[in-house]
């Protein structure tokens, strides 16, 4: 999966995104060591792709939160994304 990252402000900055852990057998992961790193440029947005990945525990049809957060280079936080993912 593909999370946009949106800077809304007036300079670029990079930061640096990660998935809380989702428990009940899923797995979250960047796609590449170090991608969770990016350079987002001013007023823009860069995708940062994840591999998510269902055990054989997971039950099927029930929704699960996954949440991802974020810190900025030089300290400070980014409002955290949640999304609602099910096995089908």
């Amino acid at each position: 999966m593909s999370l946009d990252v949106y800077n809304f402000g007036g300079q670029g900055r990079y930061v640096t995104v990660a998935a809380e852990p989702m428990g009940a057998g899923w797995s979250v992961w960047p796609v590449a060591a170090g991608a969770a790193r990016a350079w987002v440029p001013a007023g823009g947005r860069v995708g940062v792709d994840f591999v998510v990945v269902a055990g054989r525990s997971v039950r099927r049809r029930v929704d699960r939160r996954l949440v991802f957060g974020a810190r900025l280079d030089g300290g400070g936080e980014v409002p955290g994304s949640v999304a609602l993912v099910h096995l089908k």
